[in-house]
């Protein structure tokens, strides 16, 4: 008879246990972490270690169906389209916003005043 040790994805921190997982190289493009981390809010290790069995498993069939898409997609000849940059909020000056606010909306007032944070500007 062999034995097979499963994996263990799960840790105690505080007096509670995480699930703890890294995401497999091969799927990481489509992540912003390397790594996944989930409170499982249980003290107990037997609830823990069936969390984090179920919660892997779940992730592995995930994963399953994303490299399978990927596949399905080549086997297609299609490609996913890259990502528009998203701009910051921070990068637009108020006057730009309004501007674009004006430009969709289709009709500019004169005298407009506006009220942001309590700060009345007149424009």
């Amino acid at each position: 008879m062999v034995w097979v040790r499963l994996p263990v994805y799960f840790y105690k921190r505080n007096n509670t246990y995480y699930f703890s997982r890294s995401i497999p190289s091969d799927l990481q493009h489509r992540f912003k972490k390397r790594k996944i981390e989930v409170s499982l809010r249980t003290k107990s290790e037997s609830k823990a270690a069936k969390s984090a069995a179920a919660l892997s498993d779940r992730l592995e069939r995930y994963w399953d169906s994303l490299r399978m898409e990927m596949i399905y997609s080549r086997e297609l000849g299609l490609s996913a389209a890259p990502q528009a940059k998203r701009q910051a909020s921070s990068d637009f000056s108020l006057t730009d916003t309004l501007s674009l606010y004006h430009r969709l909306k289709g009709q500019v007032r004169q005298n407009y005043s506006l009220k942001f944070q309590g700060v009345v500007f007149d424009i």
